[in-house]
């Protein structure tokens, strides 16, 4: 392995275990690879806002480098506290795309601007999702708000059975200026064609002069594919999906419940650090 700088995580089933926390084994980690020099962050579909709420509740906030929200449309340094965005897509172009989903009317639309969701109606169980992962859930009519705003993506929530139908008719939709891919059993997003996690790694490497060869990633679903692709070393979970596991160079036996990520570091990275700093 090259000497490792950097270092890039997925959330949910990666750095997260099932109940959503940074489990003290994994904090230990990320705290060690800090005196070594090692920059080392999250790359997630949630905004930049909501990871930084969440990295303070997960006492992470003062080990990690940097957050890439948006599936890396956007890069956060934790030093300098300055954020960097790079694509967003007009209202109208999201309205011409709820057009194929008439169909689903409950369907829950979440269009997002930063760490706010504006949706055209809420539920008890959408407001503390949207809580739990630091976020605001604030309701418009979503067709006068699109006609006047820029957002940052789009978001279909559904039923688990519902996301058969929903990919379907992404497939269907022909708009170039735009992508659709699931993020999770109940999530499908469109975004700005060029940005994936793999587009996100090539501006974080540019922010910190940092090589791909010299970087590790680490990820277990789809949306982390072109991620693990750019990085030095790929790494998927032991609970990533088998398309993941297919493209990754190294799939460690462990899962996110098993402090897979941590066991990683430990006994692969860490012993080839170049030397530990003085850091308090």
């Amino acid at each position: 392995m090259n000497p490792v700088t950097l270092i890039a995580v997925d959330l949910d089933g990666t750095l997260l275990d099932s109940d959503k926390n940074v489990s003290p084994r994994t904090r230990d980690v990320i705290n060690t690879l800090k005196q070594y020099g090692i920059l080392f962050g999250i790359v997630s579909g949630r905004p930049v806002e909501s990871g930084i709420v969440l990295c303070r509740k997960w006492g992470i906030e003062e080990s990690i480098s940097y957050i890439a929200g948006m599936n890396g449309g956007a890069l956060y340094d934790m030093r300098t506290k300055q954020k960097e965005s790079y694509a967003h897509l007009d209202g109208k172009l999201i309205l011409q795309i709820l057009e194929y989903y008439k169909s689903m009317p409950d369907l829950h639309v979440e269009v997002m601007v930063g760490n706010t969701r504006y949706v055209a109606w809420s539920t008890e169980a959408t407001l503390a999702n949207a809580e739990q992962f630091g976020e605001n859930e604030v309701i418009v009519d979503l067709e006068e708000f699109l006609n006047t705003h820029i957002v940052d993506k789009l978001i279909l929530r559904s039923r688990p059975e519902q996301q058969p139908e929903v990919a379907a008719i992404a497939k269907t939709i022909p708009l170039k200026s735009v992508v659709g891919f699931s993020t999770s059993d109940v999530l499908f997003e469109f975004v700005d064609p060029k940005i994936n996690k793999g587009y996100g790694l090539d501006r974080l490497c540019e922010h910190f002069g940092v090589k791909h060869e010299n970087t590790v990633a680490f990820g277990d679903e789809s949306n982390d594919i072109e991620m693990l692709e750019k990085a030095g070393v790929g790494v998927a979970m032991g609970n990533a999906t088998s398309v993941v596991k297919s493209i990754a160079d190294v799939v460690i036996p462990w899962t996110n419940d098993e402090d897979g990520l941590a066991r990683y570091i430990e006994e692969y990275i860490l012993p080839n650090a170049q030397g530990r700093l003085n850091v308090k």
